[in-house]
């Protein structure tokens, strides 16, 4: 899988990757690599499919609907590369996707059962094309946030992702913002907060 380093430290205390949205790249969400501090080891991974001027982690059907084949041949790339990290660093990894790639972040703890992870950030996702079992991500880290004039995730979309992380069980922090689908600076804020909360850091 390519990916880009964000930040690099010889003995990180945190782990984090970056999963951007659909048309985008790796470089799309290398500003928010200080979130996680300056001793993290930050890396944003580029989608497989080619997409417009980017990348797209899962095609679309004429409906609109995701190609479930390459959404979960995405979902298993990215397990497999925190399998990778974990086995070099052995420190649990934060994940921080936005729109597609907030779902992969999603997908993935689910389907890990938050394995080998310190806790995703969820933001602006459609919610998952396929059926997700209910109590998967009992206590485990997430934040969520979405905008309140998304065009694109739609609200009410937003709002089933949201109901899969709640069915979850998952200890869920949520957020909504007057934006569309975008990240602002309150939104910035918030996580950095969470994250002071989750990663060991003040």
């Amino acid at each position: 899988m390519e990916y880009q380093i964000a930040k690099e430290s010889e003995n990180p205390k945190c782990v984090a990757l970056l999963l951007h949205g659909r048309g985008s790249d790796e470089e799309d969400l290398l500003p928010l690599a200080g979130l996680f501090g300056p001793e993290a080891w930050t890396a944003s991974l580029r989608a497989p499919y080619p997409f417009g001027p980017g990348y797209a982690w899962y095609g679309l059907s004429a409906d609109g609907g995701a190609n479930v084949t390459q959404f979960k041949d995405s979902v298993e790339s990215v397990s497999q590369f925190i399998d990778q990290i974990y086995g070099r660093f052995l420190l649990p990894v934060f994940l921080l996707g936005f729109s597609q790639g907030g779902l992969m972040a999603a997908q993935v703890a689910l389907e890990r059962r938050g394995e080998d992870l310190a806790g995703i950030l969820v933001l602006s996702a459609p919610p998952s094309p396929v059926a997700v079992e209910p109590g998967r991500l009992a206590n485990f880290p997430v934040f969520w946030a979405h905008g309140l004039q998304d065009p694109v995730v739609t609200w009410d979309r937003g709002q089933r992702m949201r109901g899969t992380l709640e069915s979850s069980q998952a200890d869920l922090s949520s957020h909504s913002y007057p934006m569309g689908h975008m990240i602002v600076n309150e939104e910035i804020d918030d996580m950095r907060r969470w994250l002071g909360q989750h990663s060991g850091r003040n």
